[in-house]
């Protein structure tokens, strides 16, 4: 590196879970304003790209070091670097020295005691980074404890002086000496000491040639008379140093004080009013979720959920009160709820409160001697209101109104213990419900958590039966692939699946490629262990918007590819949850419907797999989806099986089945299977038989979906053989005439 100029800017309104300070409001606020003046187009002097910005949960000690660490060892004697860091700084009690670190959003003290290094100390920067630095650095520590900076072996000092072995061509402004506290004001909505920086840096520190170096920069803000007053240290190269320019000559702006690359004009989305509790929210799910993800050791009782909120929200405590019209009864309650004390004001409360007034989440109730409540329904009906009630929670908490209502809601209706995971992706996906986008920090980390939920889903295989009037022609004609929380669960995870339609397109094509990985994987890897000479075809779940994603069909060559199995063992099912339409904003070239069918065509063609109609029905597949697509198999949902006009439905279904070929436009009939079917079906084996329907899907085979495969037994053929033949069967005349409430199965 050559004349390079790296800067990294940290900023942090809360540090780790299990740091016991007060919530900064403008630490994230000040890195960011520091990075647009270094940036800007007009006046700043450095790169976009070479600069770091590390907000709220994003500042993790970890990357920050690395960084840092690998500039310092690649610099070169013309090269720049300017830190700067606005939150908290902590001097852990256990510490006989006095070097603080930077509370970083991931600091633990109690993980620090064994290992000091794990977080940002002080003394890293100065001997690690600083003093390994090869050209000119400066270091802008906007915290408490900040003069703590200074070299621990010197004589105390009032303000700050300098520091030990003197690091050539290093400043550093610091806000406050080793003990004393840095502050922010709530009317410049700025740290105090930022606050002039920014000031010094848009112009009013400025030089007669207009431009602002780091020396001219840190004296305007000791003559501001700050208290504490800061402290600075500036060597021979900071006051000569540029960090914006705001009035220099144009002609002396094109002098080589920085490398000036043309670059594209800033792009940023709209502002989310959210963004600025994202920090808080991330924290508040840090704290609610930490214990469940660590084992519980020799027995320990599970913290309750009212004690984990308190926790969370930092609360004086908490409690479950149902409301009704009568009063307030306190259901369930942390130690130090006092019942009596508060009393008087939930019962004042309750006329808000009950009956639920669904235009708001929750209520902050006041009490004349100051006391804060925040009342958060959870569960009502039209006698009830079963209320989160806490009692002065921090004021941050509070500060983000609504989002943390729906968190609370959203938390208390989750069993968290049993799947920390799905429950924080529960939790985000409820906020994302409600507030329609959320920060991009909070659903990049939604997405991985996402990921890691998806990928921890087991694939079960559930036979679809082909069917005969004779045992020996009865038998499994294929599979499809079914995603199970674990082995043995019967049921679907739906909300998993489900909540990848709440966060769009990427988290649904991330969805259906990663299921679609362990489907084949775990597919072909049965079907080497199972007892068929041939691979019996797989069908698999997709979505509407995967089929229209290119990396989705990468993925599925891909798969295919690694696992050895041919394409044309693959059915994938289109969902009946997606309806066919461009999205938003999209424009297709042909009708909807057409487009799809050529899309269809064009993958079939392509990747040589074959292509179904799932839970034909209910949600949106249709008739018009059945007809008009080019499917090779129609999948009948359970619920016609249920309705009172189940065999003329049936009866249409299979005439579209056949509708070509007795055309003499196909070579055979569409395969039509019926999902679903069991004993309580109301239609029988044999009317679906005498309907040309020959497979059926379901607990037919009375075994549960297994990840392996199995042929069935001779009882299980016959029974369904017998069955077919309607031998013994009570239900086909109820069923004849339509009365399917009374028809019973046979068996």
């Amino acid at each position: 590196m050559h004349g390079e100029r790296w800067a990294m800017l940290i900023g942090v309104n809360q540090c780790g879970a299990s740091v016991q300070t007060p919530h900064l409001r403008y630490a994230e606020r000040d890195a960011r304003a520091v990075y647009e003046l270094l940036v800007d187009p007009d006046t700043g002097t450095f790169q976009p790209a070479d600069i770091q910005l590390h907000l709220g949960r994003q500042a993790g000690a970890a990357e920050i070091k690395a960084r840092l660490r690998h500039v310092a060892l690649n610099s070169g004697p013309s090269d720049v670097l300017f830190v700067y860091f606005a939150g908290h700084a902590v001097m852990p009690g256990w510490s006989r020295q006095s070097d603080a670190y930077l509370a970083t959003a991931d600091l633990d003290l109690d993980a620090l005691a064994d290992d000091p290094e794990r977080g940002l100390r002080m003394a890293f920067l100065r001997r690690d980074v600083f003093e390994v630095f090869a050209g000119t650095s400066f270091l802008v520590l906007d915290c408490c404890h900040a003069g703590a900076y200074v070299d621990a072996a010197l004589r105390e000092v009032d303000a700050m002086g300098t520091y030990g072995p003197q690091i050539d061509r290093h400043s550093a402004l610091l806000s406050c000496p080793r003990d004393a506290a840095s502050r922010e004001s709530d009317d410049v909505r700025h740290g105090v000491l930022t606050h002039h920086l920014l000031r010094a840096l848009v112009g009013e520190a400025a030089g007669p040639d207009g431009r602002v170096s780091f020396g001219q920069m840190a004296q305007f803000a000791v003559e501001q008379n700050i208290s504490p007053m800061p402290g600075q240290l500036t060597q021979i190269w900071g006051p000569t140093t540029v960090l914006t320019q705001p009035s220099a000559p144009r002609h002396s702006r094109q002098e080589p004080l920085t490398r000036r690359v043309p670059t594209p004009a800033r792009v940023a989305p709209c502002e989310n009013p959210l963004d600025r509790c994202a920090s808080s929210i991330g924290h508040l799910l840090e704290r609610l979720f930490r214990e469940a993800r660590v084992p519980r050791q020799g027995g320990a009782p599970a913290t309750s959920k009212v004690d984990r909120i308190r926790l969370a929200v930092e609360a004086d405590s908490v409690a479950v009160v149902e409301f009704t019209g009568s009063g307030a009864v306190v259901v369930d309650a942390t130690a130090r709820f006092g019942r009596d004390e508060l009393g008087p004001l939930l019962e004042q409360t309750a006329a808000h409160v009950f009956p639920v007034r669904r235009t708001s989440l929750g209520y902050v109730c006041t009490h004349e001697a100051g006391r804060r409540m925040l009342c958060v329904p959870v569960a009502y009906d039209d006698a009830r209101a079963l209320t989160l009630v806490l009692v002065d929670p921090a004021l941050s908490m509070l500060e983000m109104g609504e989002p943390l209502a729906i968190l609370l809601r959203a938390v208390w209706n989750l069993t968290v213990a049993e799947d920390p995971l799905q429950a924080e992706v529960q939790v985000l996906t409820a906020l994302r419900a409600a507030a329609g986008r959320l920060p991009l920090e909070l659903y990049e980390h939604c997405f991985g958590l996402y990921r890691r939920l998806v990928g921890s889903l087991t694939m079960v295989f559930q036979p679809v039966i082909s069917l005969d009037r004779r045992a020996k022609g009865v038998g499994v004609h294929s599979y499809e692939a079914l995603a199970r929380r674990t082995h043995g669960d019967l049921r679907a995870p739906v909300d998993v699946l489900q909540a990848a339609h709440v966060w769009g397109d990427r988290f649904v094509i991330e969805r259906d490629s990663v299921l679609l990985a362990a489907a084949i994987q775990s597919y072909a890897q049965a079907d080497a262990d199972g007892p068929w000479d041939m691979t019996k075809p797989i069908s698999i779940n997709v979505a509407v918007r995967s089929l229209l994603n290119e990396s989705y069909l990468s993925a599925v060559h891909s798969v295919l590819d690694d696992a050895h199995l041919d394409p044309s063992a693959v059915t994938l099912e289109i969902s009946e949850q997606d309806p066919i339409r461009p999205a938003p904003g999209e424009v297709w070239p042909l009708a909807p419907l057409a487009y799809f069918h050529r899309r269809l065509t064009q993958v079939a063609r392509e990747l040589g797999i074959s292509f179904a109609v799932d839970d034909f029905g209910v949600g949106y597949s249709s008739l018009a989806r059945m007809a008009e697509l080019p499917l090779t198999q129609i999948k009948v949902d359970r619920a016609v099986l249920h309705h009172p006009l189940a065999l003329d439905e049936l009866e249409l279904v299979t005439r579209v089945a056949r509708h070509a070929s007795d055309l003499g436009r196909a070579p055979a009939a569409r395969v039509v299977i019926v999902e679903g079917f069991d004993d309580e079906s109301p239609v029988t084996l044999r009317q679906l038989y005498e309907r040309r329907i020959r497979f059926v899907q379901g607990y037919i085979s009375q075994a549960p979906a297994a990840t392996s495969l199995s042929v069935l037994g001779d009882a299980v053929r016959e029974r369904i053989a017998a069955l077919v033949r309607g031998d013994d069967d009570q239900r086909s005349a109820a069923a004849a005439a339509g009365d399917h409430r009374r028809a019973r199965p046979a068996v």
